[in-house]
């Protein structure tokens, strides 16, 4: 009878399908740091079956790849730009990629605190060529985080509104004819200059959904001056036919976040007194995306000196309920909604490992990989884990050395892909 079921069991094990390991692919070998949020490493085009990916390169030269899915195959990496920057704040000149509504690839860069740039290929669905150059704003530009839907582009930053306070706005600026043209600058978030000085706006996740725009930020700041520390997490939506803002319940915040309204937006306190010995901000990366049955998730990193965690929020029925998805680590990357759920991504506590795990409100969340970094040439920290545009399935994944990470300009840290495109193994 046990020989038997032994064989049965065995004959089962080699009938059913299983699931091949994710397809880990290098991207580059001569990547450079730049301080990329949580959008923007990669766009998935269905057109061509094709996904476009750019990073920084040495002395932080923008540069894309295309990679083929149905030939399996790498281009030839593309400059899309030549910066030739070397000091030590050239990390904050990072390409953003989106896709315009017309098919073109278009890249966005803050001359950090100056001015935007746009990039944009020459060609729909591509990225040969020689990309055309363009500053659109000089409003003290920081962060890009773009919202493309049609011909309509909402592009929102950071303005470098007053350092010495510290104090920076959030704005946006729009373009309703795949960037030709732009509106004027207008006020998004603004704290005002606050008594404890945690008046920088830092927004990490910038989302769409049907005519809203989700916005997650922090208030960066406080007695250690710019970006010395940080506290709690932050949410609100704006309508974009109206072009009014609203809390997450619905509440109307009017055309400006201001210092009356900051409250209303609050969704996550943090102490930015009570901190590990090498962090000076408490949040990582928090981003919210909205799910097919109408609640809200909010993903997010928070350590203090004793403890960290990955933390999964979901807001539903007017209030807003919390799961730890991991208790060992803080170091949380991107999240995205696969309908009724959500995948995100995150480290491990020693950064040797990247993992992706995929959670349903109300169940626990389940490992869908798990994957040992592919660190080289002294490289010890995934900076970013961006899940691609338009394929939730894969990701763009950059690799840096922590302690040279500001001073390195030679390009030569990888950056790589996870995708899941892979056929299924087959049991012989």
């Amino acid at each position: 009878m046990r020989a038997l079921a032994a064989t049965l069991l065995l004959l089962i094990a080699f009938a059913l399908p299983a699931q091949a390991a994710p397809a880990l692919d290098t991207v580059t070998t001569a990547s450079v740091y730049g301080c990329l949020r949580t959008n923007g490493a990669g766009v998935y085009d269905a057109t061509v079956n094709k996904t476009f990916v750019t990073y920084s390169g040495t002395n932080h030269d923008i540069y894309v790849k295309a990679y083929d899915h149905a030939a399996k195959t790498w281009s030839t990496v593309v400059r899309v730009a030549p910066l030739n920057l070397t000091h030590d704040n050239a990390y904050h000149d990072y390409p953003v990629l989106t896709q315009l509504g017309d098919g073109r690839l278009a890249i966005f860069r803050a001359t950090h605190t100056s001015s935007m740039q746009l990039y944009t290929a020459p060609t729909p669905r591509a990225i040969s060529g020689t990309w055309t150059a363009r500053t659109i704003s000089t409003d003290r530009n920081t962060y890009p985080e773009p919202i493309v839907t049609g011909n309509t582009i909402h592009l929102f930053y950071s303005q470098n509104t007053d350092l010495s306070h510290p104090y920076r706005t959030y704005r946006m600026i729009k373009s309703t004819d795949s960037g030709r043209t732009w509106s004027a600058p207008r006020t998004i978030i603004d704290s005002g200059r606050t008594a404890d000085r945690y008046a920088e706006v830092y927004a990490f996740g910038v989302t769409h959904r049907n005519g809203r725009i989700y916005l997650t930020w922090s208030l960066h700041g406080g007695p250690k001056g710019h970006n010395g520390g940080g506290k709690n997490i932050y949410v609100a939506y704006l309508d974009t036919a109206s072009g009014t803002l609203f809390t997450v319940s619905g509440a109307s915040l009017g055309t400006v976040v201001d210092a009356s309204d900051i409250g209303k937006t609050r969704v996550v306190t943090t102490n930015p007194t009570d901190l590990p010995a090498d962090k000076t901000l408490p949040e990582e990366n928090p981003v919210t995306v909205p799910l097919d049955d109408g609640s809200l998730v909010l993903g997010y990193g928070v350590h203090t000196s004793t403890s960290a965690k990955i933390v999964l929020s979901r807001f539903a029925g007017g209030s807003w309920t919390s799961t730890t998805a991991d208790g060992s680590t803080s170091l949380f990357k991107d999240l995205v909604a696969t309908g009724t759920g959500v995948d995100f991504s995150y480290a491990s506590a020693d950064r040797k490992r990247l993992l992706v795990k995929s959670w349903t409100p109300g169940g626990a969340a389940t490992a869908k990989h798990d994957v040992t970094v592919p660190y080289s040439a002294g490289a010890d920290t995934t900076f970013y884990a961006n899940f691609v545009e338009n394929r939730p399935s894969d990701l763009v994944a950059s690799t840096i050395d922590y302690e040279t990470r500001k001073t390195s300009h030679t390009g030569k840290w990888p950056v790589f892909s996870i995708r899941a495109d892979q056929q299924r193994a087959r049991r012989r």
